[in-house]
């Protein structure tokens, strides 16, 4: 039982997140790994600080507050003695907005675009990758030049390193508006430990281009776009 109470944490889809006295993120889930992301957590801890209960226990509020664009609308903020405190923030449903020109873009498969990236930018020979693709993914509509011109920039990053780990997914709960429809949105993740890599607003400027919005932290880079896999 204690397993599927963690893995049930683990796996929720709000951000759950414990930080010592002095601000140091202690656990945290998937979720709030990918708010970490483009987060500072002293920013999620000074949060939890003005909305803590003023003696030990547990204490929600409301609190609307977004960041890049994803609303929370909730937090608890709970602690049992001095060294430890507990954050969980409540997400509303993310919702981007887009609009597409239909002569640009073309019916693709996503992994068939990663491996033309992979071949074209990395030397595959020499830089171990290590795939983690969804397979119930289906074709979707892309601007194939765009979204090309971003992976290829992106995999230009990862250039010198010895292995790559590659995640495809869908964001359960994230919707992108495409002409006024909403679409499940797919993401991308690259990360390679111990790699730093920088904010970059070249890589903002063909995100936007390739109707995709981009994450950067560290080692990470994360692209998330719209499942558009009908345009009638």
């Amino acid at each position: 039982m204690d397993n599927l109470l963690e893995n049930s944490i683990e796996y929720d889809l709000n951000p759950f997140i414990i930080f010592n006295n002095e601000g140091k993120v202690i656990k945290y889930n998937q979720e709030a790994e990918y708010l970490l992301s483009y987060v500072n957590s002293k920013e999620i801890f000074r949060l939890a600080l003005d909305n803590a209960p003023v003696s030990y226990g547990y204490k929600n509020s409301f609190i609307g507050k977004e960041f890049n664009r994803v609303r929370y609308y909730a937090m608890q903020v709970g602690y049992e003695d001095d060294e430890y405190i507990l954050v969980r923030l409540y997400k509303e449903a993310f919702i981007d907005s887009f609009d597409i020109k239909r002569s640009n873009i073309t019916k693709v498969n996503i992994y068939t675009l990663l491996e033309l990236s992979f071949n074209n930018i990395l030397d595959i020979k020499h830089i171990k990758i290590e795939k983690n693709y969804d397979p119930s993914i289906p074709e979707a509509y892309l601007n194939v030049k765009a979204f090309m011109q971003l992976l290829n920039s992106i995999l230009k990053l990862y250039k010198d390193v010895e292995s790559l780990n590659v995640v495809v997914e869908i964001r359960i709960a994230k919707k992108m508006i495409i002409d006024n429809k909403k679409y499940p949105v797919c993401s991308i993740s690259f990360h390679t430990p111990n790699a730093k890599i920088y904010r970059n607003s070249t890589l903002q400027k063909e995100a936007k281009s390739a109707n995709s919005m981009i994450l950067i932290k560290d080692d990470k880079i994360i692209v998330e776009f719209a499942l558009v896999i009908d345009i009638t």
